[in-house]
C-alpha cells in the first residue's frame, strides 16, 4: 500500500503539471506526452490480446502517436486529404498486412489495433480540443476554464475511484459487476459520485472567487455534469476490465509499481475527458 500511495502521489503531481501547461496556453506541447501515452497503451492492449505481429504493433503505435501530434500542432489543417480518408487508408494497410502475414495475424488483432490506435489518442486529444474551444467561443472560454474542466475530468476519473475504493472496502456489500471487477460495489460507486461532486463544487467556488470568473459553466451545471462524468469514468474502468478478463490478465502492464500499466491508469480518463469536451460544447452552445 505504501508503494501504491507514493506512486499515486507522483502521478497526481505529474497530472497537475499538465494542467499548469494548459493554463499557460501550451496545450499543443501536451500532445507530445499524449502521443507517448497513446503508443504505450496501444502496445499494452495488443500485448494483452496476444498479438504476435510486431510489424502490426509498431505501425499501430506510430499511427496513434501521430494522431495526437497532428491535432496538437494543427497539422491536420495542412493535409490535402480529409481525416476520414487518411483513416481509411490506414485501415486498408492493416488489412493488407493481415493478408500478407496471415500466419501470425488474426483479424481480432487488426480490429484491436484499429480500435486502440484511433480511439485512445482521440480521447486524450479532447484535452487539446477543450482548450481550442477558446477560439470558437471567445469571451466564454479561457485557458483558465480549460484548466478547471480538465482538472474536474481528472477528479471524475481518479478521485471518484479513490472514494469508491476506500468506502467500498468499508461498507460495500452489493457488488456492481462481480464477474468483471469483483471489488467494485454500488455503495462505493455512490460514495465516489457524491464525494467527487462535493470536492468539484468546492473547487468551482475557489476558482470563481480567487482564480477567475467562470462564464461558460454555472455552479448548478456541475450538479449534472460531475455525476454523469463519474459514471462515465466507471464505465471506462469496467470496459478496460472486460478486455483484461477476456484475455486472462489482471493488469495491462507493470509500468507503474502497484498501479499496473499506462492503460490501467488512464482507462477511466479515456471516458471522462471526452465527456468533459462534449459537456463544455453543450454548455457554451446553449448559452445559459
Amino acid at each position: 500500500m505504501k508503494t501504491r500511495i507514493i506512486v499515486g502521489i507522483a502521478l497526481a503531481l505529474f497530472a497537475i503539471g499538465l494542467v499548469v501547461l494548459i493554463g499557460f496556453g501550451y496545450s499543443q506541447y501536451i500532445s507530445i506526452l499524449i502521443a507517448i501515452a497513446s503508443a504505450i497503451c496501444v502496445y499494452e492492449i495488443l500485448h494483452v490480446s496476444g498479438c504476435k505481429n510486431k510489424v502490426l504493433t509498431a505501425i499501430s503505435m506510430i499511427f496513434s502517436a501521430c494522431v495526437s501530434v497532428v491535432y496538437g500542432f494543427g497539422l491536420n489543417e495542412k493535409f490535402p486529404l480529409p481525416a476520414g480518408v487518411i483513416a481509411g487508408i490506414y485501415v486498408l494497410c492493416l488489412l493488407i498486412l493481415m493478408l500478407k502475414m496471415y500466419d501470425k495475424t488474426k483479424f481480432e488483432n487488426v480490429a484491436m489495433s484499429i480500435f486502440s490506435s484511433i480511439c485512445i489518442p482521440m480521447s486524450l486529444d479532447c484535452i487539446i480540443f477543450t482548450d481550442k474551444l477558446i477560439d470558437k467561443f471567445p469571451g466564454q472560454i479561457s485557458h483558465s476554464t480549460a484548466v478547471f474542466l480538465v482538472l474536474i475530468s481528472m477528479y471524475c476519473a481518479w478521485l471518484s475511484d479513490t472514494f469508491a475504493l476506500f468506502f467500498g472496502r468499508a461498507y460495500g456489500k452489493h457488488k456492481m459487476a462481480p464477474k468483471i471487477s469483483p471489488k467494485k460495489s454500488y455503495e462505493g460507486a455512490v460514495a465516489g459520485v457524491v464525494g467527487t461532486t462535493v470536492i468539484s463544487l468546492i473547487t468551482y467556488f475557489i476558482f470563481w472567487k480567487w482564480y477567475f470568473p467562470i462564464v461558460a459553466v454555472k455552479w448548478w451545471m456541475m450538479l449534472i455534469y460531475v455525476p454523469v462524468c463519474c459514471v462515465m469514468g466507471m464505465l471506462g474502468d469496467l470496459s478496460a476490465s472486460v478486455i483484461k478478463r477476456n484475455f486472462g490478465f489482471k493488469d495491462f502492464g507493470t509500468l507503474f509499481p502497484e498501479h499496473g500499466g499506462m492503460m490501467d491508469r488512464i482507462d477511466s480518463f479515456l471516458f471522462t475527458m471526452p465527456t468533459t469536451f462534449i459537456a463544455l460544447t453543450i454548455f457554451t452552445s446553449a448559452a445559459f
